[in-house]
């Protein structure tokens, strides 16, 4: 596994564990970055996945616009000036307590709650024979409306659609073929929250001058 990058400070009010890693290998900065930049980024991360899934610009473009604000004034600032990663924690896209619990706002790691993600995994077969924990859609499908459920009292109706465009686009762009389907290695997702680091398949093309 490729050694996490030292002397990178990761703002805790980022909670989203891809740009976290994103930033952490220097493929973003770590405050501002044009939207340009970070669709680049999502699209480079993407191709270096199995099969180089293709993630469409214009979806990219419009989830980093609207980030950071959805009112005029936040939309039109972020397009000018960039996407503040440093803003998104209770931002548009911020479930506010409905989601993993695996980060908490100070963006330290919940075991508690890798653990609990872990409950959700099964045994997968990878393409080369080797078994090891994983989840599949279906398996995502459930803890995601499990975390639904226990939101109850806080949640908004909104927060389960977030979540569609949060596991399963990790599930494309991150995840292995096996011998029964695509799966997301439950250790590359500990190691995606923990270490801030993608799986060496992809950090292999991403960091390659």
């Amino acid at each position: 596994m490729p050694k996490v990058k030292k002397g990178i400070k990761v703002s805790p009010n980022n909670p989203c564990p891809v740009l976290r890693a994103l930033v952490q290998q220097d493929l973003l900065k770590n405050n501002i970055n044009s939207i340009g930049d970070v669709t680049s980024a999502v699209e480079n991360l993407a191709k270096a996945g199995d099969g180089s899934p293709d993630l469409p610009s214009l979806a990219i473009r419009a989830i980093a616009i609207i980030a950071n604000g959805l009112d005029p004034l936040s939309l039109a600032k972020t397009s000018l000036n960039g996407l503040r990663l440093v803003d998104l924690r209770n931002g548009p896209l911020d479930k506010k307590g409905a989601g993993s619990w695996i980060l908490d706002s100070h963006a330290h790691i919940n075991e508690e709650e890798l653990e609990r993600l872990k409950s959700y995994a099964s045994k997968k077969k990878a393409a080369d024979g080797t078994v090891e924990l994983g989840l599949n859609e279906a398996e995502l499908i459930k803890m995601m409306d499990d975390n639904f459920e226990r939101a109850e009292g806080s949640r908004r109706i909104l927060d389960r659609k977030l979540m569609d465009g949060e596991w399963p686009i990790l599930l494309k762009v991150m995840g292995k073929e096996g011998k029964a389907g695509r799966y997301l290695s439950y250790a590359e997702v500990r190691s995606l929250f923990v270490d801030r680091v993608f799986p060496e398949r992809m950090m292999t093309q991403l960091l390659e001058p």
